[in-house]
């Protein structure tokens, strides 16, 4: 269920026909047990990819706000917070309300938060489903991955890996 939202995380437990339907109290007992496992994981051992921790100890020593959007319930993504060290001004998590990726809301709001425009934003993201959400608030992306998600989009840059980016990287990338 990685990238999922919380109701398609749901829906994807009522189709196994484990409960009736993905509104169904049972259903949120499920999924609220899924997520309280992989809070436990997180917490024992954040997922951190390689770089993650030194490009956001570095953007905060520099004074760039930082966000994270993630459709994960927020106790899981505090958790990740926690262990990149607290440096983001503003989660925006899948208990949050705001849709989930592709759908520019999650960023939109993230950028609301922070109270900047998207011109002076820039995502880093894995995803073709995130890099679409930031590219419809008309945030330039630095994509991390071998190929590029939207090959004639412009606003999107790649990377091959986290350990690649630097903060110049960005400031550049937002231009």
């Amino acid at each position: 269920m990685t990238g999922a939202s919380i109701r398609t995380a749901r829906e994807l437990i009522a189709a196994t026909g484990a409960t009736s339907s993905w509104d169904d109290p049972a259903t949120q007992e499920v999924f609220e047990a899924i997520a309280h496992d992989v809070e436990a994981s997180v917490t024992a051992a954040p997922p951190l990819l390689p770089g993650a921790l030194r490009i956001t100890s570095a953007l905060a020593e520099v004074g760039l706000a930082q966000a994270i959007v993630s459709a994960s319930p927020r106790k899981i993504v505090e958790n990740v917070a926690s262990a990149l060290g607290d440096v983001f001004a503003v989660l925006v998590t899948g208990d949050d309300g705001v849709g989930a990726k592709p759908d520019p809301r999650p960023y939109a709001t993230a950028v609301e938060r922070l109270d900047l425009s998207p011109e002076d934003c820039v995502v880093v993201e894995d995803s073709p489903t995130g890099a679409a959400s930031a590219r419809g608030n008309g945030i330039h992306v630095v994509q991390i991955g071998a190929q590029k998600h939207f090959p004639a989009d412009p606003g999107l840059v790649v990377v091959p890996d986290l350990a690649s980016i630097t903060p110049h990287l960005l400031l550049w990338a937002q231009r």
